[in-house]
């Protein structure tokens, strides 16, 4: 009897907050949404690439706007990288409370198109975690965002093919508008 009551109190659980997402569209904004959401506005900065044994400087761009009532972010990105060429992304970041994950989607003009599911490794610190198959070998991506202040943010992206560093990005970017 004590089984089937908690069981149903769960459900009850479940169902009332499905539905209450369902009538006012605002899931409960968790800490991990808080901090991204607070990216909103123009970003731009010196940063770095590192491939293929040379070393790129340039400055790199970001557009970041809630979208869906608040519930998310969508960013767009750009950058002109010398001898490499010109970067143009866009990305969809938001919160599934069912989940309880935070899933960023990339895509850009290079071809590359994925997810990254976010964890805050503390209040300042996102990270950010993409595994897939690049021609039969094991790709990682890990992508660190570091709140140095609410105007500055330092960001590091790490691309790990076969177990070997293909690729870093690094900058540190400051925030031009809140908007």
């Amino acid at each position: 009897m004590k089984f089937t009551t908690i069981v149903l109190l769960a459900s009850f659980v479940v169902i009332s907050e499905s539905t209450l997402y369902a009538q006012t569209g605002t899931p409960p904004t968790t800490e991990i949404l808080k901090r991204v959401l607070s990216l909103e506005g123009k970003w731009e900065g010196k940063a770095t690439m590192q491939i293929g044994g040379k070393t790129y400087n340039f400055q790199y761009f970001m557009h970041y706007r809630k979208m869906a009532d608040g519930n998310g972010l969508y960013m767009d990105e750009n950058a002109t990288i010398p001898d490499v060429g010109r970067l143009i992304g866009g990305n969809i970041i938001g919160f599934d409370p069912y989940e309880q994950k935070l899933h960023w989607f990339s895509v850009d003009n290079f071809g590359t198109t994925h997810d990254h599911i976010g964890e805050l490794i503390d209040k300042d610190h996102l990270r950010l975690i993409h595994e897939s198959q690049r021609e039969g070998k094991t790709y990682r991506e890990e992508i660190d965002f570091v709140w140095k202040s609410p105007k500055q943010l330092h960001a590091k992206l790490i691309g790990i093919l076969n177990g070997q560093i293909e690729e870093i990005l690094e900058g540190t970017l400051i925030r031009k508008s809140w908007k």
